[in-house]
């Protein structure tokens, strides 16, 4: 335990909503995983795993661990996020983890001086996300996501809600044009820099370049997660002064599935 304490206190936050587990052979840390929940706390993410070594029998361990906790405490999904050209991607296979989405992650650090002129036409503007916000920011989620992926996040609000990543440290906005949303983006600290993710349909392109130039004011580096299918902001990215860095690949574990409609069963005496 003391051992585990030191770990944990040196690598990762710790809370009452975190779930941290470790894998050990004598005195030695062989593995570590720690989820934390979405907007839910019935749907969680693996937010670490780490290991010493590539050991696929390791990591499917330390994955079913998390899968048997997930429903002694009925959680309903698990997310997980891995590089995609990861070693552990066939132990996350062979776990139960279903692929549903490939994200490209982009980096600018050059200090530039853009879109003066370009998009004074574009008649919008960010302001702060509120509650009431949510429904709006649906529908445009509804409109402008793959059904493969709304399947896997959300197809239902409540569902949609509940699946969300928590934007800790950071903050949300939305892209306003004549009393209706058009674009979500999250900004929160991540690394040495500010990491960006954003939403809105083909057309809405100068919302992501005014969004960057405000995030850029800063002075640090933006990293920005694109999905495969934001083909519109991908090529903006790129104009931009982005270069891509890695891909990753979001994985998805159901563990509850929710009876929805009423079914009719055999009373028994």
């Amino acid at each position: 335990m003391a051992l585990r304490q030191s770990v944990v206190g040196q690598l990762l936050p710790r809370g009452e909503h975190w779930h941290i587990w470790v894998a050990m052979d004598d005195q030695r840390l062989l593995g570590l995983i720690c989820t934390s929940p979405r907007r839910s706390h019935q749907v969680w993410q693996v937010a670490h795993l780490l290991l010493a070594e590539e050991n696929r029998e390791i990591t499917q361990s330390l994955l079913q661990q998390i899968t048997t906790a997930s429903c002694h405490h009925g959680i309903e999904k698990l997310f997980l996020r891995l590089p995609q050209d990861s070693p552990l991607t066939q132990a996350a296979y062979d776990s139960g983890f279903e692929r549903y989405l490939v994200q490209h992650l982009y980096r600018r650090s050059e200090a530039r001086h853009y879109y003066g002129d370009v998009y004074q036409g574009a008649h919008g503007i960010w302001r702060p996300r509120t509650r009431p916000d949510n429904w709006q920011i649906f529908q445009l989620y509804s409109a402008t996501t793959p059904a493969v992926i709304r399947q896997a996040e959300g197809l239902a609000y409540s569902e949609w809600l509940q699946s969300r990543e928590r934007i800790d440290g950071g903050q949300e906005q939305v892209w306003e044009r004549e009393g209706q949303i058009h674009g979500w983006a999250s900004a929160r600290p991540w690394w040495d820099g500010v990491l960006l993710e954003s939403m809105m349909p083909p057309g809405e392109e100068q919302a992501f370049a005014s969004l960057v130039d405000s995030v850029a004011a800063r002075g640090l580096p933006v990293y920005s997660f694109v999905s495969s299918y934001q083909t519109h902001i991908l090529q903006v990215a790129q104009e931009e002064g982005f270069v891509p860095i890695a891909e990753c690949s979001l994985f998805l574990k159901r563990l509850l599935v929710r009876v929805t409609q009423s079914y009719l069963m055999p009373m028994r005496a």
